[in-house]
């Protein structure tokens, strides 16, 4: 996958394109407005959507403030035909849009966008999702996005969230909560919205914050351990789409076992 942080300045606007690859985006700040298949939208901080493979889109910041966004490409551009270093294709029958519709999930007409809200996430508990279930990953809370139901074959992106457990009685104190050591057949990358976190990636100890990226090659070892009371957030995406099981290995499940080699 490929991952940028983009900022479309007051006045500044993307002409019709398309790309041989997914492209999906989470808005930071501003309020852009994007034409993608046939439809145009006015959006604002929080929105997050998809724009599908060959799809004409285009950009525009009609307003006196900046714009900027989280934008994944997935798989990575690449030149075709010897031509070209971003896969950026003309969409002419695209055109910049000059006024759109506010996001609306409830609305089946407006395909490929959503909106994310606290209220969304569901109360926290053992990690569930494509790939994995269990209890390596624990007190997390996670709010799809971009996924299969939107319409991605290539990636899916979502909101993670990890809160402090707690000991009982009057001195209760925060407990630790980690997310394991695992690895995956998928890259995957975290961008940290809010708290702070200890990180783990093959013998490597780091500390990640709000506007922090981490990256997680194929195979990498990884996992966290968030550090103070405020609740750890980050976007992640993950690329290829994880495979329905198995996705996820964690260290300590093959602990107990005897590795002859």
């Amino acid at each position: 996958m490929s991952i940028a942080i983009v900022e479309l300045e007051p006045g500044g606007h993307v002409i019709g394109h398309r790309h041989p690859f997914e492209e999906s985006y989470f808005i930071l700040e501003g309020n852009p407005l994007l034409a993608v298949a046939d439809k145009t939208y006015a959006l604002c901080p929080h929105d997050f959507g998809l724009i599908p493979h060959a799809a004409g889109h285009a950009w525009n910041n009609p307003s006196g403030e900046r714009v900027r966004l989280l934008r994944v490409h997935a798989p990575q551009p690449r030149p075709i035909g010897g031509r070209g270093v971003w896969g950026v294709f003309a969409a002419e029958e695209t055109a910049v849009p000059t006024q759109g519709q506010r996001v609306d999930e409830l609305d089946p007409a407006k395909p490929y966008v959503g909106h994310f809200d606290q209220s969304d996430m569901a109360p926290p508990g053992s990690i569930s999702m494509p790939g994995y279930h269990g209890a390596n990953v624990q007190n997390v809370q996670i709010r799809m996005m971009v996924d299969e139901i939107l319409g991605a074959r290539q990636h899916t992106m979502f909101m993670v969230q990890f809160k402090q457990s707690t000991t009982a009685g009057p001195a209760a104190k925060p407990m630790g909560t980690t997310a394991k050591e695992h690895f995956h057949p998928f890259e995957e990358i975290y961008y940290l919205v809010s708290g702070q976190t200890e990180t783990f990636s093959d013998g490597e100890q780091n500390v990640a914050g709000v506007g922090d990226l981490i990256y997680t090659p194929v195979g990498a070892s990884h996992g966290f351990a968030p550090i103070g009371t405020e609740p750890v957030c980050w976007i992640e995406v993950q690329s290829p789409l994880p495979p329905a099981s198995d996705g996820f290995t964690f260290h300590n499940d093959w602990a107990l076992h005897t590795n002859i080699g």
